[in-house]
């Protein structure tokens, strides 16, 4: 994994469906959520550190925004390390490399914090040539959330589509997700969309959960 932030501008160029059409209000709009959350983790990596917590006045708030922060973290290092998978050939992915990342994640003390955070995969694929999605989970004792993230390339190598959605929380209580959730301010993960389980979608610029073997059920 290089370590990198995702260029926005890198994730414009594959904004088209087939046809050349504009993809739907819904896919846009969780498009634009997912460019802020990056930039919003920018401005709050210093939340990160273990001694924010430790001095904080108020250590729930402060617990609060660790998390929030450590998720943000983790769903923009699996779209690095997507983003990496995804230019090698399919014959040739190895998607160990994810897991071991949430392994990584969990074991930094940069990101873990007290040491009270898991991060693991789930089911997915790397299988199709044009698109990678695994289920991501990211628990501690402020709550466990579960995320469907992607990097796609619908229209070839030259054109690319990053992703995160929810499938489930506890911050939003039981069953799948069906409400945004708050990472703090402004930042929101949008729910997954019943539209990203159709297999036969003929928007090539949107996720397809199916052919990547990733269900609908929840904890």
């Amino acid at each position: 994994m290089n370590g990198e932030l995702l260029n926005p501008a890198e994730t414009e160029s594959g904004s088209g469906g087939s046809g050349g059409g504009k993809p739907s209000a819904a896919r846009a709009d969780r498009r634009a959520r997912w460019l802020w959350l990056i930039a919003v983790l920018i401005a709050a990596a210093g939340f990160a550190a273990g001694g924010t917590v430790e001095h904080a006045a108020d250590q729930r708030q402060a617990s609060g925004d660790l998390y929030r922060t450590q998720v943000l973290t983790t769903l923009t290092q699996f779209t690095n390390e997507e983003h990496q998978l995804i230019g090698v050939p399919v014959a040739q992915r190895n998607a160990s490399v994810l897991s071991d990342l949430a392994d990584s994640i969990t074991a930094d003390p940069g990101v873990n914090g007290a040491g009270t955070l898991t991060v693991s995969t789930g089911s997915g694929s790397a299988a199709q040539p044009d698109q990678i999605i695994f289920t991501v989970t990211v628990d501690s004792p402020h709550g466990t959330s579960a995320f469907a993230v992607w990097y796609l390339t619908p229209e070839g190598p030259a054109s690319s589509d990053v992703g995160a959605c929810v499938l489930w929380s506890t911050l939003l209580g039981s069953g799948r997700a069906t409400a945004d959730l708050n990472l703090g301010g402004s930042s929101f993960v949008s729910p997954c969309l019943a539209q990203d389980w159709s297999s036969g979608s003929a928007d090539p610029d949107q996720p397809h959960f199916a052919l990547a073997g990733i269900h609908q059920s929840v904890p």
